[in-house]
Formats: C-alpha cells, sequence, structure tokens
C-alpha cells in the first residue's frame, strides 16, 4: 500500500523517523551541554562561597583569638590590682598592729605602775 515503497512517506517509513531520532539526540546532546554549563557555574559559585566562608571563619577566629588575649590581659590586670588592694590592706592592717602594740604596752606599763602603787597602800594604811 501507501508508504510501503522507498521515498514514499509514511507513519511506518523508516526514512522519517531517522531524522526525528538524530533531530531528538541532538536537542538531547545541545540540552546537556547546557546542564553540564550550569553544572559547572554552580558548581563554581558554590566554591567561591565556601572559600569566602573559610576566609570568614579564619577572619573571625583571629578576632576571636585577639579578645582572648585581652580578656587575659584584663583578668591578669584585675588580679593585680586586687593583688595591689590585699597589699595595702594588709599593710594597714600591719600598721594598726604596730598601734595596738604599741597601746597594749603603754597600758600594760601603766597596770605595772598601778600594780605597785597599790602594794604600797597596805604600808600607808599600816603606817596611819
Amino acid at each position: 500500500g501507501q508508504g510501503d515503497l522507498p521515498g514514499e512517506p509514511s507513519r511506518e517509513s523508516p526514512w522519517l523517523v531517522l531524522p526525528s531520532v538524530d533531530w531528538e539526540l541532538s536537542r538531547l546532546q545541545r540540552q546537556c551541554k547546557v546542564m553540564e554549563g550550569e553544572r559547572r557555574a554552580y558548581s563554581k559559585e558554590v566554591h567561591q562561597r565556601i572559600n569566602k566562608q573559610l576566609e570568614e571563619i579564619q577572619r573571625l577566629e583571629g578576632v576571636r583569638d585577639k579578645l582572648q588575649v585581652q580578656i587575659s590581659v584584663a583578668q591578669s590586670q584585675v588580679k593585680r590590682l586586687r593583688d595591689s588592694k590585699r597589699l595595702e590592706n594588709m599593710g594597714q592592717l600591719l600598721k594598726c598592729r604596730v598601734q595596738v602594740q604599741a597601746e597594749v604596752k603603754e597600758l600594760q606599763e601603766q597596770t605595772r605602775a598601778l600594780d605597785k602603787q597599790v602594794e604600797s597602800w597596805p604600808c600607808r594604811i599600816r603606817a596611819v
């Protein structure tokens, strides 16, 4: 019937099927190239983003290290201030101690003097 002869167009004709297969293959190849290009571009963009994030991480780690140094410096300054306050307090306590010891010594001397006076009283009383 119609379409059975070579060169005659028909739905079952292999000559019509082959060009459409070639066309579909080239369309898929073009699509594949486009997709591969998009994949490369996306991959490049992702790598750039990752590198920027790594740089930011390194920068932040540097900032953190500097802050830790500042914190330890501040802590040692606070400790020094506390130590100097303690030394100052100890100095004041030592001064007070010396003063109190002097007062105690003076009171002891006064007590001895009073004791001597009291010891002499019975003699006076007897003498009277």
